[in-house]
């Protein structure tokens, strides 16, 4: 064990002792952020097209500023909404355990729809992971 290593243990173990959490990253290139869930959370990520790609240009040529997701819980009340820009193509929701149902819609600056909503039904959401769905807003599907 290195010196380094022999801190950063003996850290952890003070850390521990105290009720402190402690944190250790690498230098260099950072990664992508780490979503932190509660313990029985997972999360949803949805990846979108416009138009068939991914061009925030085409975003543009639609009037779709940012992409409206809403998840509903098993009874159909609506639990999360998220908005984010249309030419971002990602967005990622974090969930307790279960089985959802999402609406998903382009939106334009003022907030109305640009494109048909997409339901997207039997979500499940399994703690400790993350969902991967996706989306295409095709040409017909867009006002």
């Amino acid at each position: 064990m290195n010196l380094a290593s022999m801190v950063v243990s003996a850290a952890c173990a003070l850390g521990a002792l105290s009720g402190c959490v402690m944190s250790v990253e690498p230098i260099g290139e950072p990664g992508p952020p780490v979503i932190e869930l509660p313990a029985g959370s997972g999360s949803v990520t949805l990846n979108w097209l416009v138009a068939g790609t991914t061009s925030a240009a085409v975003c543009a040529q639609y009037d779709a500023a940012e992409l409206e997701l809403v998840l509903y819980d098993a009874t159909g009340r609506p639990v999360t909404r998220a908005l984010t820009p249309c030419g971002s193509f990602t967005v990622s929701v974090g969930l307790p355990e279960g089985t959802y149902t999402a609406d998903a819609a382009l939106l334009d600056a003022g907030g109305r729809s640009v494109s048909t909503t997409k339901t997207l039904e039997a979500i499940e959401v399994v703690a400790g992971t993350d969902l991967a769905i996706n989306l295409d807003f095709p040409s017909s599907s867009l006002r």
